[in-house]
Protein backbone atom coordinates (compact mmCIF):
# COMPACT_ATOMS: atom_id res chain seq x y z
CA UNK A 1 0.00 0.00 0.00
CA UNK A 2 2.57 2.59 1.04
CA UNK A 3 4.35 1.49 -2.45
CA UNK A 4 0.73 2.05 -4.79
CA UNK A 5 1.28 5.57 -2.31
CA UNK A 6 4.82 6.64 -3.29
CA UNK A 7 4.42 6.02 -6.90
CA UNK A 8 0.56 7.77 -7.01
CA UNK A 9 1.06 10.79 -5.01
CA UNK A 10 3.83 12.38 -7.87
CA UNK A 11 1.21 11.86 -10.24
CA UNK A 12 -1.29 13.30 -8.63
CA UNK A 13 0.65 16.48 -7.92
CA UNK A 14 1.89 16.64 -11.32
CA UNK A 15 -1.28 16.22 -12.66
CA UNK A 16 -2.78 18.78 -10.02
CA UNK A 17 0.36 21.23 -11.04
CA UNK A 18 -0.59 20.99 -14.90
CA UNK A 19 -4.63 21.73 -14.09
CA UNK A 20 -3.10 25.09 -11.84
CA UNK A 21 -0.77 26.60 -14.89
CA UNK A 22 -3.33 25.69 -17.61
CA UNK A 23 -5.91 27.76 -15.38
CA UNK A 24 -3.27 30.32 -15.14
CA UNK A 25 -2.16 30.33 -18.53
CA UNK A 26 -6.47 30.71 -19.95
CA UNK A 27 -6.36 33.82 -17.31
CA UNK A 28 -3.21 35.73 -18.88
CA UNK A 29 -4.92 34.93 -21.90
CA UNK A 30 -8.11 36.61 -20.51
CA UNK A 31 -6.20 39.55 -19.59
CA UNK A 32 -3.93 40.06 -22.40
CA UNK A 33 -6.94 39.94 -25.21
CA UNK A 34 -9.00 42.01 -23.14
CA UNK A 35 -6.03 44.61 -22.57
CA UNK A 36 -5.09 44.92 -26.20
CA UNK A 37 -8.79 44.79 -27.45
CA UNK A 38 -9.87 47.33 -25.31
CA UNK A 39 -7.12 49.73 -26.46
CA UNK A 40 -7.28 48.90 -29.81
CA UNK A 41 -11.01 49.98 -29.96
CA UNK A 42 -10.40 52.91 -29.50
CA UNK A 43 -13.49 53.06 -27.47
CA UNK A 44 -14.10 54.81 -23.94
CA UNK A 45 -15.42 52.77 -20.89
CA UNK A 46 -14.58 49.84 -23.14
CA UNK A 47 -15.99 46.46 -22.18
CA UNK A 48 -14.70 43.20 -23.28
CA UNK A 49 -16.99 39.90 -23.78
CA UNK A 50 -16.10 36.31 -23.91
CA UNK A 51 -13.76 34.91 -25.45
CA UNK A 52 -14.72 33.15 -28.52
CA UNK A 53 -12.22 30.46 -29.20
CA UNK A 54 -11.01 28.51 -32.67
CA UNK A 55 -9.41 25.35 -33.30
CA UNK A 56 -5.97 25.56 -32.02
CA UNK A 57 -4.71 25.54 -35.28
CA UNK A 58 -5.86 29.18 -36.34
CA UNK A 59 -4.36 30.69 -33.04
CA UNK A 60 -6.96 32.90 -33.16
CA UNK A 61 -9.38 33.93 -30.81
CA UNK A 62 -12.21 36.72 -30.48
CA UNK A 63 -14.21 39.07 -28.74
CA UNK A 64 -16.63 41.98 -28.85
CA UNK A 65 -15.55 45.27 -27.26
CA UNK A 66 -18.65 47.50 -26.54
CA UNK A 67 -18.24 51.37 -25.39
CA UNK A 68 -18.39 54.75 -26.27
CA UNK A 69 -16.90 56.76 -29.17
CA UNK A 70 -14.47 59.14 -28.40
CA UNK A 71 -15.15 61.56 -30.94
CA UNK A 72 -16.92 65.01 -29.58
CA UNK A 73 -19.13 64.99 -33.11
CA UNK A 74 -20.69 61.54 -31.85
CA UNK A 75 -21.73 63.04 -28.75
CA UNK A 76 -21.97 60.22 -26.96
CA UNK A 77 -22.64 57.08 -28.97
CA UNK A 78 -22.26 53.53 -27.96
CA UNK A 79 -19.70 51.43 -30.31
CA UNK A 80 -19.30 47.79 -30.90
CA UNK A 81 -15.87 46.77 -32.57
CA UNK A 82 -14.87 43.21 -33.03
CA UNK A 83 -11.63 42.45 -31.80
CA UNK A 84 -9.40 39.56 -33.54
CA UNK A 85 -6.53 38.33 -31.62
CA UNK A 86 -3.51 36.29 -32.86
CA UNK A 87 -2.55 33.92 -29.72
CA UNK A 88 1.14 34.06 -31.60
CA UNK A 89 1.71 37.30 -32.49
CA UNK A 90 -0.07 38.95 -30.33
CA UNK A 91 -1.28 41.12 -32.71
CA UNK A 92 -4.83 42.27 -32.58
CA UNK A 93 -7.53 43.35 -35.83
CA UNK A 94 -10.56 45.76 -34.88
CA UNK A 95 -13.48 46.81 -37.03
CA UNK A 96 -16.66 48.00 -36.11
CA UNK A 97 -19.65 45.48 -35.61
CA UNK A 98 -22.74 47.57 -35.36
CA UNK A 99 -25.52 44.98 -34.07
CA UNK A 100 -23.56 41.99 -33.02
CA UNK A 101 -24.10 41.32 -29.33
CA UNK A 102 -22.37 39.42 -26.63
CA UNK A 103 -22.09 39.10 -22.88
CA UNK A 104 -19.84 41.02 -20.54
CA UNK A 105 -16.60 39.34 -19.63
CA UNK A 106 -16.38 41.27 -16.02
Amino acid sequence: MMRLLLIALPLLLAATAAHASSDDAWADLNLAVAEKCAAASGLKHAHVSELVLFDDTLNKVATLVTGVFPQKALKGAKGKMLCIYDKQSKKVWVDEATGWSAPDLR
